[in-house]
């Protein structure tokens, strides 16, 4: 696991989700959201249910979990504009729901030992980007409750050239540059993976169209919030699992995992 230590640059993820609730049609990456949810937790899997969304970004994950039954949702994020975001979205569309929005840490342990524990925590690709992200997982493990089901997911660990140490020195001179060379490194980057796509001969308008239908995602929004994303750290599947089942005792329920330099997804019952 990459570690960072002292290091205070972060990207804004917040104004990257303002652009994007701006841009895309809410409702359908809700139903997208709810599929996925659906697909890895199983069939009814939130029903009269407490669910924790930490690192809740837009906020269309907890609507879509309030969507599949969830009893109360509390939605907590570190960065004030994506607390903003899903604000706006419970405004807009979340009448009548029991659905709390906070701002605060997962690495802060006070703040993480007020919240009491939930039946399901989700916290997808949010511990790696925390600066700790050993204590970001024991704090995940604390809030879930007993027999209650943790959905986690970690950027996986790719050695090589283009691996996961590439990556954070890319992300971290990408945070320490100014607005103009940032923009720069976004175009280029945007660039590249449309040309990849041509060279592949696959039809890139066709491809980010499709991409929406992974977790209601958005194929430029979730470039930028690649290459800026920063704290970064990683782990195989091994070192979560030895983590999780042989550290904290918990056990293995659903795993999907990447090759790549994604995410691998985790469902863990607390046993």
């Amino acid at each position: 696991m990459k570690k960072i230590i002292n290091e205070d640059v972060r990207f804004a993820f917040g104004r990257n989700w303002s652009a994007y609730l701006k841009n895309n049609l809410i409702s359908e990456a809700i139903e997208i959201s709810k599929g996925g949810l659906e697909e890895f937790l199983g069939k009814n899997p939130l029903q009269n249910k407490t669910f924790l969304d930490f690192g809740c970004g837009s906020g269309i994950h907890s609507l879509a979990a309030l969507q599949l039954g969830a009893k109360k949702v509390v939605s907590i994020d570190f960065d004030g504009d994506s607390v903003k975001c899903c604000k706006k979205i419970k405004e807009e569309r979340g009448d009548g729901y029991d659905w709390d929005i906070l701002q605060g840490s997962l690495i802060d342990d006070n703040f993480v030992k007020s919240l009491g524990h939930f039946d399901v925590v989700y916290c997808w690709g949010v511990a790696h980007h925390t600066g700790d992200m050993n204590k970001a997982l024991y704090n995940l493990k604390e809030l879930t409750s007993e027999n209650g089901e943790l959905f986690v997911a970690i950027y996986n660990k790719v050695e090589g050239m283009r691996g996961s140490k590439y990556w954070w020195n890319i992300k971290r001179f990408y945070n320490k540059s100014s607005f103009f060379i940032k923009k720069i490194m976004e175009l280029f980057y945007i660039f590249i993976n449309f040309l990849k796509l041509v060279l592949r001969f696959k039809n890139p308008f066709r491809v980010m169209n499709e991409y929406k239908k992974k977790r209601g995602m958005n194929w430029r929004t979730d470039l930028i919030d690649w290459l800026g994303g920063f704290p970064y750290e990683y782990a195989s599947p091994q070192e979560i699992f030895k983590i999780y089942h042989d550290k904290y005792g918990m056990e293995l329920k659903n795993i999907k995992t990447t090759n790549y330099i994604g995410c691998n997804q985790f469902l863990f019952v607390k046993k």
